[in-house]
């Protein structure tokens, strides 16, 4: 088995080799080419530090470095059928972990999936550590609409891209790197909402507005009750945009998390993050 860097193959044969490793996966996550690239692009993956394994001429897995700031992320770790039971997944973080130092990294984040218990043990054996829970959520169009929220709001105002990411710079809680501002200030037409509720209670909402899906969600309270504040700012979020399913990815269960459930919001999938210095 040898390791090579990514940049050696094509977007085409990263995709294939990396849906290959999803085939029976705890949750598939399909990719395409251009969605791939986006990824790569959005979340700063390096293909010059991400590794591919390879024995005689085939691929027996793959694993993506995104590099920032004296931080790392390994992303996309998967071992293709032909692979498993060799040793690759060891070899592939080995690799990783290797390019991450040689890039100066002093730390090194990663997300594994909860009740993915092969992949979680893996990282265990590399010394990484659980340092919390996130939620990923899902919310399906719908019509109706607690109308009472409406009456108990001052005022809305929505912004554009470039305020987006001025609000996302002022959050108070470490986000994950798949929301840090890093990652979405890549992500292409962002748009915002500011609500103030007629109690004094301030937030705004974060999120990328396509055909079928919102995406992209970051709700923040600045001020007031977050399970109320964070239920009107997604009201209004969901009236402006009634036929879009609804995704948000990474979320603390806090208060705010109620604040999403009373909007039609329900957990989809848990990831755990866990992160080792180098």
């Amino acid at each position: 088995m040898e390791l090579h860097y990514a940049n050696n193959f094509t977007f085409e044969q990263l995709t294939d080799a990396y849906n290959e490793t999803r085939i029976d996966y705890l949750v598939p996550m399909p990719m395409n080419v251009a969605r791939l690239m986006e990824y790569c692009r959005v979340y700063d993956v390096s293909l010059e530090h991400s590794c591919v394994a390879v024995e005689d001429e085939v691929m027996l897995g793959l694993g993506m470095l995104g590099v920032r700031h004296e931080r790392a992320w390994i992303t996309r770790l998967g071992v293709l059928p032909a692979g498993r039971r060799k040793g690759t997944g060891s070899a592939l973080m080995e690799g990783l972990l290797e390019a991450a130092e040689n890039e100066s990294a002093k730390t090194v984040w990663l997300e594994v999936i909860k009740g993915n218990d092969p992949a979680h043990k893996l990282f265990r054996k590399y010394d990484f550590e659980e340092t919390r829970e996130l939620i990923v959520a899902r919310r399906a169009p719908k019509a109706e609409f607690n109308k009472a929220i409406f009456d108990q709001i001052r005022r809305i105002t929505t912004l554009n891209h470039e305020d987006a990411i001025i609000l996302l710079s002022h959050r108070q809680e470490r986000p994950n790197w798949l929301n840090e501002t890093e990652s979405l200030q890549n992500v292409r037409n962002l748009s915002a909402l500011l609500v103030e509720l007629k109690n004094g209670g301030r937030g705004w909402v974060t999120y990328h507005a396509g055909l079928l899906q919102l995406t992209r969600l970051i709700v923040e309270v600045t001020v007031g009750d977050p399970v109320e504040v964070t239920e009107a700012i997604l009201t209004v979020l969901h009236q402006r945009h009634k036929r879009q399913d609804s995704i948000a990815e990474n979320l603390c269960e806090d208060e705010k998390w109620l604040g999403f459930q009373r909007v039609g919001y329900f957990d989809s999938f848990r990831r755990i993050e866990m992160t080792r210095p180098l």
